[in-house]
């Protein structure tokens, strides 16, 4: 009899050991397949292209919208034209021999960029530089209070910045005229103009390009966008 009762508690020792098994084999499929599923979501949908670039929800600066396509009316901005019939990519250090010359003359100079950003914070900051490709581009005092003009060539006018250097427009304004300094009152959206200069590579359409903001924190705002794109 005890015997007996010996194999049957082995027998049921090996039952339990095996649901055990399953149980736990059952587990981890089901928790890799959940991990899988999103992992192939987020990559399908484009959120973590989204997430890398665009999103900086929890920081006190917003990058809404850019726009760096080799083309015209860049972010709906009419006068502010890249096309040049010689050049398919952004032109900096190859088109820097024309000094402060827009991109559609002839010879054209060099090619712009426009970001469109929001003070999301409590405070003002004062954008002090603002970098592309770890190449820094400082405010250009020549724009303060002139209106913008892009449809001529007009060198150290103040019409548009100069070589390697932004300036700061209101939004929906008209006629723009541009900001008279660099502070960016909490909440206000603003778009950057910023004009490629001899230390700029050229750049390529379709490639990354590194974004940051100094606003005089210890730390730049940082976004990667594309080339030849507008968002």
């Amino acid at each position: 009899m005890k015997s007996k009762k010996n194999t049957r508690l082995k027998n049921r020792r090996g039952v339990a050991d095996i649901i055990s098994t399953m149980m736990l084999m059952a587990v981890t499929v089901t928790g890799a397949s959940t991990l899988t599923y999103f992992m192939n979501d987020a990559f399908i949908s484009g959120n973590l292209g989204t997430v890398s670039s665009l999103d900086s929800s929890s920081l006190n600066l917003l990058l809404l919208a850019y726009d760096t396509r080799d083309s015209s009316s860049l972010l709906t901005l009419n006068s502010v034209d890249n096309e040049n019939v010689v050049n398919s990519f952004l032109c900096g250090v190859t088109c820097s021999v024309n000094t402060n010359e827009i991109p559609r003359a002839i010879p054209g100079g060099t090619e712009f960029i426009v970001l469109q950003i929001q003070n999301n914070g409590l405070n003002s900051i004062f954008l002090e530089d603002v970098g592309i490709n770890n190449v820094i581009h400082s405010w250009d005092p020549l724009t303060a209070d002139v209106q913008l003009d892009v449809s001529t060539s007009a060198p150290l006018s103040g019409k548009y910045p100069t070589d390697g250097m932004f300036s700061i427009l209101p939004v929906n304004s008209s006629p723009i005229i541009q900001k008279n300094s660099i502070e960016i009152q909490n909440g206000q959206i603003v778009n950057i103009l910023v004009k490629l200069g001899p230390d700029d590579s050229d750049i390529n359409l379709n490639k990354g390009i590194s974004v940051s903001f100094n606003t005089g924190s210890n730390y730049l705002t940082e976004f990667l966008i594309n080339s030849g794109d507008a968002r």
